[in-house]
């Protein structure tokens, strides 16, 4: 039998089998170390363990999932350039990775639980769960995290090196998408690649970007956004601008006037600006973005002619494969996904975008024998909440029980709305209740919940009566709770209305909690829509606009009403999925269900300072209720769960993914379960 590969410390590999606190004490500790192969033991030996930034490292235990048996030599480093091939089980080649092996003919992973002392990078894990929650990281956060990981590189040890050094090049890589005109961006991008190189085809790309560029003015990209966020907030403004900086040469100032129109959502002038761009020698760097705007606006004959004039890019593959899932072909969106995650590893929203397209649609009896209860209430909207009863209406309830609260409503009467809405019911039972008052959100929810109507229902779903709704979103958030047990919650991904959708709400966790401070992450850290929120994970929070509750769970967890101190509205929501999470629940995002929502929380209704007062005096009165404790047990469970989940994704897709994809992807998981565990 050949010699067996040796661990950090001399021993046979394996893991050392002792009890007690995870990496960072700085005591020996011995016992015995268990081989992998076979789960034979090998002799004592005596591991050392040390803080994070320090480069011992305990070996990993492995564990088969599937496949043939062997076993693996696990390096504490990760390699530069790329993939190490090695033999190792029976002659069998595998890729050596600081978080994971993987045989051509097996797959066997490394696990951080039970007996395993594994150090790992906190500031790795931060930026990462950072990158996660952004989809695509604009060049302003790349370029700040980025500055933060490869501070004092030479002082880290070889794994944490390797990892920051390979995530940092990715984030700065797919950022330089994003904005191509970046000469700064660029050199750095430049830069990095001598020591974490870039894939084929981005190579090919950034030369392409080179070579196009060439003479032509560009400026960094922080410069050109903020000289368009300075012009009014008026489609036709920002138009004239594009126009003006197309005429002048100034071609990045030129594309950020065009994000500009992408955020203010007027489809109208966003492509009078990109017919306007396309005629510049520096359009086919841009025009994959514009074939995304297009393909949001539903405009085939624009995205066509961006796509035709394109220079190659993983964001352009990235677009044939959102147009391949579009159509519901599963098979040549799953290839087109790989190819671009091929392109740029970084772009690790794919791995469950991936993972999704294994996922069956709900089944269409799938609300066949559920109590299922709806509800929504409405002030002074008439028109507004009857175009969200005809949305309801026409999507698939199953036999739903429907009310709705008209919330003491000044501006029409109750005889007229009571004959508009039976008009609008054709038929179908909506039970409606006039309230002589505003009673507030939180109230209405609860009179709701409590309607001697829904006490036999097993689930009620709250509505915004501002909401336009898919036809399946009731089915997908049935299907989301019998997938997952534990789960009370289930919202949408929210947009905003216009001829340009844009991302309005999706998931959120806690930023930061401490002692009656509560910070939670940006509600829509990318407005433009390329598919990064599409997919499921779990979350503190969703959109309170168009969310499912778990009502037998509620009552067996003991979840409160909502609380009626945030009267008449703002964090109700929000703090009730907290009471989830407190009471043992768990919240799921589902971004399969795209609701469009209509009223503040979207761009066009800006609050005036009496509003933002009461928004703040709300969300002061919810530091009050948690101690700080409470907050920082939350925050790790559901951090834990989307670790969890992504893990679980990870072993269901990682066989498929390409080598480079795989090998960054491993990394940035297993940090974030050993962070989260």
């Amino acid at each position: 039998m050949s010699q067996q590969p040796r661990g950090p410390t001399g021993c046979a590999e394996g893991a050392f089998d002792a009890s007690g606190p995870k990496a960072g004490g700085r005591e020996a500790r011995r016992g015995p170390c268990r081989r992998a192969r076979g789960g034979r033991h090998g002799r004592d030996c005596s591991h050392r363990l040390s803080k994070p930034r320090t480069s011992q490292v305990v070996a990993h235990p492995v564990r088969e999932r599937w496949g043939n048996r062997g076993s693996c030599h696990h390096s504490d480093t990760l390699p530069d350039g790329g993939a190490d091939e090695r033999s190792a089980g029976g002659g069998i080649p595998f890729v050596v990775a600081g978080y994971g092996c993987w045989h051509r003919s097996c797959w066997i992973l490394c696990t951080q639980r039970g007996d395993t002392m594994h150090a790992y990078d906190t500031l790795l894990a931060h930026h990462v769960t950072l990158h996660l929650l952004h989809g695509y990281s604009q060049p302003g956060y790349a370029m700040l995290w980025a500055d933060a990981l490869l501070r004092d590189l030479d002082r880290q040890p070889p794994a944490f090196r390797q990892g920051r050094l390979h995530f940092a090049a990715g984030l700065l890589r797919q950022a330089l998408m994003l904005h191509p005109f970046d000469d700064a961006l660029r050199g750095l991008v430049n830069t990095l690649s001598r020591m974490a190189p870039p894939s084929p085809e981005y190579a090919a790309w950034l030369r392409g970007v080179e070579a196009c560029i060439g003479e032509h003015a560009n400026v960094p990209s922080n410069e050109a956004l903020g000289r368009a966020y300075d012009l009014p907030p008026s489609p036709d403004a920002v138009l004239e601008a594009v126009r003006v900086a197309v005429g002048s040469a100034s071609h990045g100032d030129a594309f950020a006037c065009l994000l500009r129109l992408w955020e203010l959502g007027s489809w109208e002038h966003m492509a009078a600006g990109v017919t306007a761009f396309m005629a510049t020698p520096v359009a086919s760097l841009v025009a994959p973005l514009f074939a995304h705007a297009a393909l949001a606006a539903g405009d085939d004959d624009c995205a066509a002619s961006c796509v035709a004039v394109s220079l190659p890019s993983p964001l352009l593959t990235l677009y044939h494969a959102r147009r391949a899932h579009a159509a519901g072909d599963r098979d040549g969106a799953r290839d087109l996904y790989a190819q671009a995650l091929a392109g740029e590893p970084a772009q690790l929203h794919l791995l469950r975008t991936l993972d999704d397209l294994d996922r069956p649609a709900p089944p269409a009896d799938i609300l066949a024998g559920k109590r299922i209860g709806i509800g929504f209430y409405t002030w002074n909207k008439f028109e507004v909440t009857l175009d969200t009863l005809r949305s309801l209406l026409a999507s698939d309830t199953g036999g739903a029980t429907i009310a709705l609260i008209n919330n003491g409503s000044t501006t029409f009467s109750r005889e007229d709305f009571e004959t508009a809405v039976r008009a609008t019911a054709a038929g179908r039972p909506v039970e409606l209740i006039h309230l002589p008052v505003n009673v507030g959100a939180p109230a209405a929810r609860n009179w709701l919940w409590h309607l001697d109507s829904m006490r036999e229902a097993d689930l009620f779903a709250f509505l915004d009566d501002d909401v336009l709704l898919p036809q399946d979103w009731l089915r997908c958030y049935v299907q989301d709770m019998e997938e997952h047990p534990g789960t009370v919650v289930v919202g949408p991904k929210g947009v905003n209305p216009g001829t340009l959708p844009t991302v309005q709400y999706v998931a959120r966790f806690f930023e930061k909690t401490g002692r009656h401070l509560i910070r939670f992450t940006n509600n829509a850290p990318l407005v433009m829509d390329f598919g990064q929120y599409d997919h499921a994970r779990p979350c503190l929070s969703v959109m309170g606009c168009c969310h499912l509750l778990d009502r037998r769970a509620c009552q067996r967890l003991g979840v409160p009403d909502f609380d009626i101190r945030f009267s008449p509205s703002q964090v109700d929501d929000l703090e009730h999925d907290i009471q989830v999470w407190k009471a043992g629940g768990m919240v799921r995002y589902d971004g399969r269900v795209r609701v469009v929502h209509r009223q503040d929380a979207g761009r066009a209704a800006p609050l005036s300072e009496a509003a933002w007062g009461h928004v703040w005096g709300n969300h002061h009165k919810m530091e009050r209720k948690f101690t700080e404790e409470e907050l920082a047990s939350i925050d790790r469970a559901t951090r834990r769960a989307d670790a969890r989940d992504l893990l679980a994704t990870y072993g269901r897709t990682a066989p498929r993914l390409p080598a480079a994809a795989r090998m960054l992807a491993g990394l940035c998981v297993r940090t974030l379960q050993a962070a989260a565990e």
